[in-house]
């Protein structure tokens, strides 16, 4: 027998006993089982036949096979019996949605990773069979444009990767998240999410630039040490320690003459 696991009888084939009267078939017994029973009817002309009683939801998952043994018991003195194997196969129900190995990941990148660079490769896995365990992998709606543009995302296998370039000052945040679904074909569809954090780093790719605010076209010769001759400001667009500038002079001086 191949059944859904939620249905509750099923008919089994009838015993034949060529004896008549007392010594005819008399009842049937099921070996035992924590799933299954068995409820004995009455037909015409006094024949007995059993239906298969499911007692309780079966989960193919946990097991896929049941082994019974049917045994038919006749009236006589002594009685006499016969036996039959009943195997039922549990079929799959799309139950179970795809689990992925963890819920929330964290992925650091160079700002300067190449087109085309693996960022993670995604596994997520489904205890059913068939297509109720084919998966795909996609974006979920709360994934920005701006992160889709930026990485690629395999829906067969779940690999992302590098599609636009990634520039640090750019994004001005450390951290772009994406909310990968992977969801199974059943024909009602079930989905889990995944959190994948990518973390971008600065690489020192941005010199200082100078601003100058304020300078004296002339300065007095008398000018006294420590006059502000000139004002400026001095910025670099990286961080960290890469976004830090020490400003000095030019031991090579220029001299004017009047």
């Amino acid at each position: 027998k191949e059944i859904n696991g939620e249905v509750g009888r099923f008919s089994l084939s009838n015993a034949v006993d060529r004896d008549v009267g007392t010594n005819a078939l008399k009842t049937y017994h099921l070996s035992e089982s924590e799933y299954f029973s068995i409820e004995v009817q009455s037909g015409r002309e006094g024949s007995k036949f059993a239906d298969l009683i499911l007692k309780k939801t079966l989960d193919r998952e946990k097991q896929a096979v049941h082994n019974l043994i049917l045994t038919a018991v006749d009236g006589g003195t002594p009685a006499r019996s016969g036996t039959a194997s009943v195997i039922v196969r549990v079929l799959d129900t799309n139950d179970n949605a795809p689990m992925f190995d963890k819920a929330g990941l964290t992925v650091t990148m160079l700002e300067n990773s190449p087109i085309g660079s693996l960022v993670i490769n995604l596994n997520a896995t489904d205890l059913d069979e068939g297509s109720n365990s084919d998966i795909s992998y996609s974006y979920s709606l709360y994934t920005s444009e701006k992160t889709q543009e930026t990485f690629n995302l395999n829906p067969t296998t779940g690999e992302i990767t590098v599609k636009g370039m990634l520039n640090y000052e750019d994004f001005n945040i450390y951290d772009m998240e994406l909310k990968v679904l992977a969801s199974d074909k059943g024909s009602v569809s079930l989905s889990t999410q995944c959190n994948v954090v990518i973390r971008v780093e600065d690489v020192n790719d941005n010199q200082p630039e100078i601003d100058i605010t304020s300078l004296s076209s002339r300065i007095p010769e008398d000018a006294a040490p420590g006059t502000v001759v000139a004002l400026m400001g001095v910025t670099d667009r990286d961080a960290g320690v890469n976004g830090q500038v020490v400003c000095s002079l030019s031991k090579r001086l220029l001299r004017y003459s009047s």
